[in-house]
């Protein structure tokens, strides 16, 4: 089968070995799979990737240099079954998976040398993780299942009571999710802050109720947020520096939850915080529920997805849409579909 590699950030199509699906487990046709945003962190800075993966442990981690196939957001349609699976889907059968494959030593899919992720045309996946797709949801929809429920499970995280201001700090696909989640409860108002024009954009058209450029001012003079005695903060960028800053700029008593992956060594003033008795959490993930639920809000439409999506290309064009999402201005999530010529 063709499928894209990643070494060290070096990314080409070669032909490689079928996967060959054990116990229990489903070889799939991938359909479609989103450019993470830890994607671009394993190519980009492929040894800082490494060693944290390899010193923290964890179910998130590239802990190999050798050649891997990336692609962790996505769906795929039933082909074949291994064996003593029960053969419960039929073929053809629309699915989505948390991407992980449950043998006695498991495998993050997209980050495992020893299995293709969803940049390549098969994938093999557990059954007991897989779900059936809702009929009449498109399969670029549904790959956007991982992504979203990263911003269900961070405003889970949060604890919200219903009477919070709400900052987003970083409006990329993270940001988005988390807006999009947001405002399906009903939370707000939202303000948020970020440096591109097309992502402010895209903010206010997820459920934002304000969107601030931070070289005009700072964020958290907005109204929307003086007028609440409870703030709560979403940090969404991931870059050294970034929660100190918050520290400084958080009003007394603010939550603040931090879903922006920096690889890098940081640094933040404990006194600050304690000054201010902030309250930090860092999150990471969902639950297979937190999962589902996404994959079902997608289905009913309460998650608009369809205007994340900024571009559909081929495995020969992986590449190039790596280094096409160095801009913001440009795309939101690329969805790579496999058998797109």
């Amino acid at each position: 089968m063709r499928a894209a590699l990643m070494e060290r950030g070096k990314i080409w199509v070669d032909t490689v070995p079928d996967p060959v699906p054990l116990a229990g487990e489903v070889l799939v046709k991938t359909r479609a799979c989103g450019i993470c945003g830890s994607d671009l962190h394993a190519a980009r800075h492929t040894d800082a990737f490494v060693a944290t993966s390899r010193e923290a442990g964890g179910a998130f981690k590239l802990t190999t240099f050798d050649p891997v196939v990336l692609g962790h957001e996505f769906s795929a349609e039933v082909v074949d079954y291994g064996p003593n699976t029960p053969h419960d889907l039929a073929v053809g059968q629309l699915v989505c998976s948390v991407p992980m494959l449950a043998r006695a030593n498991p495998l993050a899919v997209g980050y495992s040398a020893e299995i293709p992720g969803g940049f390549a045309e098969y994938m093999v996946l557990s059954r007991s993780l897989l779900l059936p797709v809702p009929n009449g949801t498109p399969d670029t929809h549904a790959a956007l299942t991982e992504p979203m429920a990263v911003g269900l499970h961070a405003v889970n995280k949060a604890r919200l009571a219903g009477n919070e201001a709400i900052l987003v700090l970083g409006c990329g696909p993270v940001g988005l999710a988390i807006i999009t989640a947001l405002e399906q409860r009903g939370a707000g108002p939202i303000v948020a802050a970020d440096y591109s024009p097309r992502r402010r954009e895209l903010a206010l058209g997820q459920g934002a109720h304000l969107a601030l450029d931070p070289k005009a001012g700072s964020a958290f003079d907005a109204q929307e947020l003086k007028r609440s005695r409870d703030i709560v903060i979403f940090e969404c960028i991931g870059v050294p520096g970034s929660i100190d800053k918050i520290f400084l700029a958080a009003p007394q008593n603010a939550r603040i939850v931090v879903v922006g992956v920096c690889l890098e060594m940081d640094h933040a003033r404990p006194l600050i915080a304690i000054n201010k008795e902030l309250s930090v959490q860092y999150v990471l993930g969902y639950s297979l529920d937190e999962f589902r639920q996404t994959l079902h809000h997608i289905a009913d439409g309460s998650f608009d997805v369809a205007p994340l999506i900024t571009a559909h290309v081929g495995l020969d064009a992986v590449a190039s849409s790596f280094e096409a999402l160095r801009d913001p201005e440009r795309h939101a999530k690329i969805l790579v579909e496999p058998w797109r010529a």
